[in-house]
């Protein structure tokens, strides 16, 4: 399914289901990137407190701006 029909799908959701589906998604980038995720497989991703996902929001961030200027040239 292409991004342009998940976004609008995506603001639907609740804001917890934001934050549960942004750590299910920084847990994605860190197994394909290589790294461990700290105690993340599926059936435990909504078990699991956001309140200590700083660092994967970092990774995030970075990811997210580089494929910006990868994608935009900024």
């Amino acid at each position: 399914m292409p991004l342009t029909e998940l976004v609008p799908l995506l603001k639907e959701l609740s804001y917890s289901d934001k934050l549960l589906l942004l750590h299910f998604l920084v847990a994605e980038l860190l197994k394909e990137s290589g790294l461990t995720p700290l105690n993340v497989q599926d059936k435990d991703v909504a078990s699991q407190g956001l309140y200590d996902s700083f660092e994967a929001a970092a990774v995030l961030a970075k990811a997210l701006a580089e494929e910006k200027v990868a994608t935009h040239g900024r």
